[in-house]
């Protein structure tokens, strides 16, 4: 669902040999300290006198802050300004946290301003939600939680336990959504959607793609024409799937076509939209056997293939839910990726074309009547 971004790969570099230097340092010090070399005697007693969440909680600042600064030459502008910012300040409360008792309350803060910050910038579009950018608030949450844990427990009076059960689940919800949202607004260019992964193509269709992409498209019409009664369809072998007040389309399955690759005599489903005069044939859906496997692609970027990622399928009413961008499921369901498929729309599909993993949203709500 959510890919890696090219100008934040070298985040992974970074956060791999920054993770070395912390345990090449550690050990370090403590071979000194064995020597009695007195700055790292005192270095290490004061390491070693840190509780375990501490000790993780910086790990996990100083991480973040290296990652914040390895993504400063892939961004200009107050992008690269404020990842300069957020990667020194979180350096200073992972050092702070060993040297003075006054870090955890502004690292508190930080840490959430830094989160809402990226919520508003993915929801804005100035950033693209990816695997780095996720993996990256996710570790900050994760340090959030491990700081709020450090609070003073002679403190704790009732108002202020409610505010410490309640805000790091309303924060790690908000992230979620957040991301969510980022995502649905602003698909990058491998994805028409949520969840749903095209297949690598050419930039621009060839003469012969064009040639090859009207073909399938006319080939699919005049062949599935027969099917404009769904009783037709039903008698050829093609099995509705359940009606779903939530999808306005309905795909007709047959799975003695399941071989068939890309031919238009074979589709593997017919496709409709459930009317307020009864079912109308708008398409034909081929697809392939296995997820990864991407199908022939005659008119190149024209007939673009698509699987569905980070799908929740649960078997209790047959529901489908997206992963959140952490990667998890509700409980009860389990994630699946669907094999690579291919939409022919035989009606005009607006100004998603043909061929596009969509109905266009305007076509839509003319065929149904629904958004």
């Amino acid at each position: 669902m959510y890919d890696i971004a090219t100008d934040h790969a070298s985040a992974l570099t970074a956060a791999l040999l920054l993770l070395l230097f912390v345990v090449a340092f550690v050990g370090g010090l403590r071979f000194l300290s064995a020597r009695r070399v007195a700055w790292a005697v005192r270095v290490t007693h004061v390491y070693e006198a840190a509780p375990s969440i501490t000790k993780l909680a910086a790990a996990l600042m100083l991480l973040s802050g290296g990652i914040h600064l390895a993504l400063v030459p892939g961004h200009e502008g107050i992008t690269g300004v404020l990842f300069v910012i957020d990667g020194l300040g979180f350096i200073v409360f992972a050092i702070a946290a060993f040297l003075t008792t006054w870090w955890r309350r502004p690292a508190v803060l930080w840490l959430a301003a830094t989160i809402l910050a990226y919520i508003v910038w993915v929801i804005a579009g100035w950033e693209t939600p990816d695997q780095i950018g996720i993996a990256c608030k996710l570790i900050e949450l994760v340090a959030l939680g491990l700081l709020m844990r450090l609070a003073n427990p002679t403190r704790r009076t009732w108002p202020r336990r409610l505010w410490r059960a309640t805000s790091f689940p309303l924060m790690a919800c908000v992230t979620t959504l957040g991301i969510w949202v980022g995502g649905l607004a602003h698909p990058d260019a491998l994805h028409a959607h949520a969840g749903a992964l095209l297949q690598p193509v050419a930039a621009v269709a060839t003469p012969e793609e064009q040639r090859a992409a009207a073909k399938l498209l006319a080939d699919t019409r005049a062949s599935i024409a027969r099917y404009q009664d769904p009783a037709a369809a039903i008698d050829a072998g093609f099995k509705p799937s359940p009606v779903s007040n939530a999808d306005p389309l309905r795909h007709f399955v047959n799975s003695a076509n399941a071989n068939a690759v890309l031919d238009p005599k074979r589709p593997q489903a017919v496709v409709y939209a459930q009317t307020t005069h009864g079912l109308q044939l708008i398409g034909a859906m081929y697809q392939m056997k296995r997820a990864g496997q991407w199908g022939p692609d005659p008119g190149g970027p024209l007939t673009q293939w698509h699987q569905h990622e980070g799908i929740c399928f649960s078997p209790f009413g047959f529901e489908f839910s997206f992963e959140t961008p952490f990667w998890t499921c509700p409980v009860g369901s389990t994630s699946i990726t669907t094999p690579p498929m291919l939409h022919v729309w035989i009606i005009d599909n607006g100004k998603n074309g043909p061929f596009a993993a969509d109905l266009d949203k305007a076509v839509q709500r003319q065929l149904t009547g629904r958004p």
